[in-house]
């Protein structure tokens, strides 16, 4: 089957990310204001723990079947029943390792319990993963984007009721896990109905022969990733406590509501990244330049948004209890353009066969982050735990570009003159948003300095028709 176009792709990823973003942010919201901080904690950290241990379900096994399937549409199915096969016993492997760990870190009965069923959520979320990988493999990103938007509304009104209603905190993860069977379910239907996959788990020593070698560094740069990006979240809640945890889950929630720029751009670009590295140079240079280019242009300003306003955004969707995330909030902010390039950077390592870079990047930055961490979180706080993520993305992006530069030489001209222009294009709106904030509050502001940006970018000529549509042909097929 013909796959369908990155501009295509993107719009369907973009569409449901956001979706997903907005109602994720708006339910964590009502959550935090109802339970307080200090059940937000426990609440957080479940949720915090559980996701670091996902990874050892899959383990990147879903990367390789995106990765290898898109080159070979014809050994899907086989690739499809090998991982099931092994998912199978990974998924009971790491299901006692969370109730051993966390009856070894001494937590609550409470907490505890929230672990559970979240770590239940954990089997299914990574079963949709890989069903939705062989959607990603066709080339087909429709059917994910409606899956993860319908599950994340159905989360929205369990819980929303859950929560009105005057049940226990642990209701809130059956809001989670319902959802996700549902979603197991709906990509199975699409898996086997549409595309005639099998459901087989398949011990075929062949493809595990071959695939073993190459998910070894996937699987240690998703277990070195998870761990850096949630171990604060740990940390905090074992240093801290669960209150100044609570403070934290709120920008720490914020940056990753914006995340839905990087994830759709790098879930269609990552398997045309994987086909122009085999086949075109020329075209994977020009994606990887302009990719750059576009995550930039749609991710800057919600983040100078949000550091311009961020008083206003915690008092307005959270309360007063949290006014102690403000000054992490802002730290965060500054620390989320460089996470967000790299998804870019670690997509294009993965996908040109730079996987063992990646791991090993990615690897330092877990040692540093969690030594970061141990250092300024039983001093600062959440303040602490912000300035530790900043320095670990900078980090990472600066090594990540060294790198990349072995095999995909950087257009420097082009860089500065869309550094320049986008410098131009942010100065202004923030001005714009600046006093329209101080004069009319932040709801008009937020209105008025997106259309600023809107203008600029084509004053300054950072973005023009023609460029647009230049990237579209380019990426479609």
């Amino acid at each position: 089957m013909k796959p369908n176009s990155i501009a295509k792709n993107t719009m369907f990823m973009t569409v449901a990310s956001v979706l997903q973003k907005v109602i994720s942010f708006v339910y964590f919201a009502i959550v935090a204001r109802e339970v307080g901080a200090v059940d937000t904690g426990k609440y957080f950290f479940a949720l915090a723990f559980t996701t670091i241990f996902v990874v050892f379900v899959d383990l990147g096994l879903s990367n390789v079947l995106v990765r290898e399937g898109s080159k070979m549409k014809e050994k899907i199915q086989d690739y499809f029943s090998s991982i099931l096969f092994v998912k199978f016993f990974l998924s009971i492997l790491s299901y006692i390792a969370v109730v051993v760990v966390i009856n070894l870190m001494g937590y609550e009965i409470e907490t505890k319990h929230l672990v559970y069923v979240s770590s239940v959520t954990m089997l299914f979320d990574s079963l949709h993963l890989t069903l939705y990988s062989t959607l990603r493999a066709f080339g087909n990103l429709k059917y994910e984007a409606i899956g993860i938007s319908m599950s994340q509304a159905l989360t929205f009104i369990l819980g929303t009721y859950f929560l009105f209603a005057g049940f226990p905190l642990i209701y809130l993860m059956y809001a989670f896990l319902i959802p996700s069977i549902l979603n197991v379910l709906f990509a199975s239907v699409i898996v086997l109905f549409k595309y005639h996959l099998k459901f087989k788990l398949k011990y075929d020593k062949q493809i595990l022969k071959y695939i073993i070698p190459i998910v070894i560094p996937f699987a240690l740069a998703a277990i070195f990733g998870r761990v850096y990006s949630f171990i604060d979240s740990i940390l905090l809640s074992k240093i801290a406590g669960d209150e100044v945890l609570g403070w934290y889950s709120i920008p720490s929630k914020i940056a990753y509501a914006l995340n839905f720029v990087p994830m759709a751009l790098v879930a269609a670009l990552y398997p045309k990244f994987s086909e122009y590295f085999a086949h075109d140079k020329q075209k994977l240079n020009f994606v990887f330049h302009q990719s750059i280019k576009y995550l930039l242009l749609v991710s800057l300003p919600f983040i100078v948004i949000v550091l311009l306003l961020s008083e206003d955004i915690i008092l307005a969707f959270f309360s007063g209890e949290y006014l102690n995330s403000v000054l992490p909030l802002k730290i965060l902010m500054f620390g989320v353009i460089f996470a967000y390039l790299n998804f870019i950077f670690g997509a294009i390592l993965n996908a040109c066969d730079r996987q063992k870079t990646q791991t090993s990047l990615i690897g330092v930055m877990m040692i540093l982050n969690i030594g970061l961490n141990l250092l300024f979180i039983p001093r600062f706080g959440a303040v602490g735990a912000s300035f530790a993520a900043l320095i670990g993305n900078l980090v990472l992006s600066l090594f990540s570009l060294y790198f990349i530069a072995k095999f995909n030489k950087f257009d420097f001209g082009f860089l500065n003159r869309m550094f320049v222009q986008l410098l131009i294009t942010i100065l202004v709106m923030f001005v714009v948003t600046f006093y329209i904030d101080k004069y009319f509050g932040f709801i008009v502001a937020f209105f008025v300095g997106s259309f600023a940006y809107l203008i600029m970018l084509f004053v300054t000529r950072t973005i023009t028709k023609k460029q647009i549509l230049e990237m579209v042909m380019l990426t479609s097929r």
